[in-house]
């Protein structure tokens, strides 16, 4: 009884070894057969990436262009006063 127990479980763990072996053997053939499609893509997207940053980037310094002026002197000295107004109503408390 015991023997036969032992018997069911190196059969089970040669199957699963072996199984294990063949995944390994798979997976690595399918990694070299389109290992060179996958950095093509892998390219593709990083170009992609490279493209959106450029695009927001180039938003952003329109955007700043438009505000290139920066607020004028009476707003500078309203924001100033507003400001001062914060602080000193933070310390009073």
């Amino acid at each position: 009884m015991v023997f036969d127990g032992l018997i069911l479980m190196i059969v089970g763990m040669l199957t699963v070894y072996l199984f294990l072996v063949v995944m390994n053997v798979i997976i690595k053939l399918l990694s070299s057969a389109f290992g060179e499609h996958a950095l093509k893509e892998e390219k593709m997207l990083l170009q992609e990436a490279e493209m959106k940053r450029r695009k927001k980037r180039e938003k952003d310094m329109k955007k700043t262009a438009a505000f290139a002026g920066g607020p004028s002197v009476d707003d500078s000295s309203r924001l100033t006063a507003v400001i001062a107004a914060a602080v000193q109503a933070h310390r009073d408390r």
